[in-house]
């Protein structure tokens, strides 16, 4: 018989049966679900125990935080880039300019 680690065999029979009836994806859920530490699980059990507009209403925000840092980070690099070429516009004329007399 192969080496079984110790904590699969203080399994229930049940568990492992229904362990077995687990896809892949599945089983990665809860493979990832076992790593979080109480308060992660307990905050994700409240996140999943909210009704259907509350849940919605938090992705909502999400999506809408997730926008205006996407706007506000996009454009600070657009200003600064206008802001360089208008800079250097300004330099380039400058030189070309004839001198006054």
């Amino acid at each position: 018989m192969p080496d079984i680690p110790s904590r699969l065999r203080d399994l229930h029979p049940d568990t492992i049966l229904w362990l077995d009836r687990l896809d892949a994806q599945q089983r990665e859920a809860l493979i990832w679900a076992g790593r979080l530490d109480h308060h992660q699980r307990d905050r994700l059990d409240q996140f999943l125990d909210l009704d259907r507009d509350h849940f919605e209403a938090g992705f909502a925000v999400v999506k809408l935080w997730t926008r205006m840092r996407w706007l506000g980070s996009t454009s600070m690099w657009i200003i600064l880039t206008v802001a360089g070429l208008l800079i250097a516009m300004t330099q380039i004329v400058d030189r070309w300019r004839p001198p006054h007399l």
